[in-house]
């Protein structure tokens, strides 16, 4: 069982894990670890025992974004559009950390463990508001949110620099038309079902 941290040693890391999230945003995620260690006031040593390197370090400053989303979520569930408002929102932390995406792809999948989760447990409350409001189709499912991530997410992991922001744009509208309820809509299939050409259940 990890031991939690003393409060000094607690404070230290919330400090590089700030000044790591200005100096990525503003100087780039090639901003050298003892800029960030002097940013945050405290030495290289420090730095080394919190986070074994940019990997691990750019790791945490994206799940302490998607900790943020969850908290601002949280503080929106009466509003009844709140999950669409997710949706844009978590775009707009692709946009923003498509460095840090591009640096942490490549670990393992029990690392990236906690950025699935925190984006589950931050749209499931907000999913589940929305659909009861009637704003959100109703067979939309907790699990559907770790596919409409990934889908959002295609821009900022795939394009040019220069094209991101508006192929995230275009695909969060494509998005949000598809998570509303469609006047007259037919059922949609179940897995293994199949469809007519019309793309009615068959």
């Amino acid at each position: 069982m990890t031991r939690p941290l003393r409060k000094d040693a607690a404070e230290r890391r919330e400090a590089l894990l700030k000044a790591a999230a200005e100096a990525f945003a503003y100087d780039g995620l090639d901003t050298p670890l003892h800029l960030i260690a002097e940013r945050a006031g405290v030495g290289r040593a420090t730095l080394y025992r919190n986070f074994a390197d940019r990997s691990e370090l750019a790791l945490a400053v994206f799940v302490g974004q998607i900790d943020d989303l969850g908290r601002r979520t949280h503080e929106r569930l009466d509003h009844p559009e709140v999950f669409l408002w997710f949706l844009a929102q978590m775009v707009e932390l692709m946009i923003q950390s498509a460095g840090l995406s591009s640096a942490i792809r490549d670990l393992r999948d029990e690392a990236l463990a906690p950025i699935r989760a925190g984006l589950k447990q931050a749209g499931a409350e907000a999913l589940a508001v929305s659909q009861a409001a009637g704003r959100v189709r109703p067979d939309l499912t907790v699990e559907d949110i770790r596919v409409l991530a990934l889908m959002l997410g295609a821009p900022s992991r795939t394009a040019p620099a220069d094209d991101r922001d508006a192929l995230s744009r275009r695909a969060l509208a494509l998005v949000l038309d598809a998570v509303r309820p469609q006047a007259g809509e037919a059922e949609w299939p179940q897995a293994g079902q199949g469809t007519s050409p019309q793309g009615r259940p068959a």
